[in-house]
């Protein structure tokens, strides 16, 4: 986001719009109060990719979060996509420390999008390839790789391969 005299006049006016529902506000004030809390993805990120979510119609999700670890941090990400999807969607999250995404439950849960969110506490790359092992190639929507910079590739090409024709690939 910008700051002070860098921001463009119509800002603030423009955020007011982009705004996401009240949960995923809460949930990106949550993370913003941890350590690395400051390594999530902005609030504009998030409002764009639930929106391309949105307009594509997507069902299923993959988020790879937290550029500055392994995964789902609060699962302010996968909260923002969550509520992007139908009823039935599902996100599939994953974070190697059950202790943050623990504090982002109750948000989840408050949201009413606990369902679904799927939160699998390994590895990414571990994750991904047991998604493809499970025959999940070509079923996800969209995914999001704002994980650890040294997998980046790694992850690049498994969500490539998860994902189906037409689907959204952001790589943050």
């Amino acid at each position: 986001p910008c700051h002070g005299s860098l921001c463009p006049p119509r800002w603030p006016w423009a955020r007011s719009r982009w705004a996401l529902p009240s949960p995923a506000a809460s949930s990106w004030q949550l993370t913003l109060e941890q350590p690395q809390g400051d390594s999530m993805m902005t609030c504009e990120q998030a409002q764009l990719l639930a929106n391309l979510a949105r307009l594509i119609k997507a069902k299923k999700a993959l988020d790879l979060g937290r550029a500055r670890g392994w995964g789902t941090f609060t699962g302010y990400s996968a909260l923002a996509l969550a509520l992007a999807l139908p009823p039935a969607g599902r996100v599939v999250t994953c974070e190697v420390d059950a202790g943050p995404p623990e504090l982002g439950r109750p948000l989840w849960r408050q949201a009413e999008e606990e369902h679904k969110i799927e939160l699998r506490l390994k590895p990414a790359l571990e994750t991904l390839d047991e998604l493809l092992a499970a025959g999940e190639a070509g079923t996800f929507d969209v995914a999001v790789v704002d994980a650890d910079k040294e997998n980046c590739t790694a992850y690049y090409e498994r969500c490539l391969q998860l994902l189906r024709p037409g689907g959204v690939l952001a790589v943050l």
